[in-house]
């Protein structure tokens, strides 16, 4: 019954995790005219951005070796937050700044979809589950038998609780997509900087509750970060229907 339970879980994990950022991409493209372009732009700076990887795990390494127990944890968390913060809205800069032309609200909105569903939870999670369930299914002995046993140990609705994760993350990332617009269309550049430390926020709350109290109440934080994005969202959408009107280009 297990395996069943976890068959289904993986499924519908992978459906929600590469499937939604799609239908949000053909519902902004259908409904608000947004060129394909900006959605393709996000995911590819989006996977740019995660450069910092082997910045990231050298420091980490190198904090670790000075400091240890909670101490070594909040700094080296701190550390990627920050670097998390500094890349993505960085990246999200330089394409409202320097590529994106007819700058929109909804381009912003455009570019979150492809940022953090295109390239966050579509390439770098999504397909990473899905292989990673398609070589547990159907290909065991090619894993190392360790894997095959942590896979088949897992609780049968974890990944389902990664999926609920990866639509959290997208609101959020949509979020500081549109700050990041909203900086660009108002020259209130500060918001930028609002951004890099609102990510960081984020991430480190995350990290931190998920070390001192587990996935679940992990999980209720993202949540509330959500909910503030989506509110975000809502907040700084343009007044009046002009800014539909700029021309379906990057």
């Amino acid at each position: 019954m297990k395996n069943y339970l976890l068959d289904v879980s993986y499924i519908i994990a992978v459906i929600i995790e590469i499937g939604l950022p799609i239908a949000l991409a053909v519902f902004a493209w259908k409904k608000f005219k947004v060129s394909w372009a900006i959605f393709f732009l996000g995911m590819g700076l989006f996977i740019a951005s995660l450069i910092r990887i082997p910045l990231n795990s050298y420091v980490t390494f190198y904090l670790q070796s000075k400091f240890s127990g909670e101490i070594s944890f909040l700094i080296t968390a701190l550390f990627a937050s920050l670097t998390a913060g500094i890349f993505e809205e960085g990246v999200r800069a330089l394409a409202f700044g320097a590529i994106i032309k007819n700058r929109t609200y909804y381009k912003g909105i455009m570019y979150g979809i492809g940022h953090g569903g295109g390239g966050e939870s579509m390439i770098f999670v999504g397909l990473s589950v899905l292989a990673g369930y398609v070589m547990y299914r159907f290909f065991p002995n090619i894993l190392p038998q360790i894997s095959l046993s942590q896979i088949s140990s897992i609780a049968w609705y974890l990944p389902l609780v990664g999926a609920l994760e990866r639509i959290f993350a997208i609101a959020i990332q949509i979020s500081l997509s549109v700050l990041v617009m909203y900086a660009f269309l108002n020259k209130k550049y500060y918001f930028i900087a609002v951004a890099i430390f609102y990510h960081m926020l984020i991430d480190i709350t995350v990290m931190y509750v998920v070390q001192k109290s587990g996935i679940f109440l992990a999980e209720t934080a993202a949540f509330i970060f959500a909910v503030i994005g989506i509110a975000i969202i809502l907040l700084l959408k343009p007044k009046t229907n002009a800014d539909r009107l700029a021309k379906n280009s990057i």
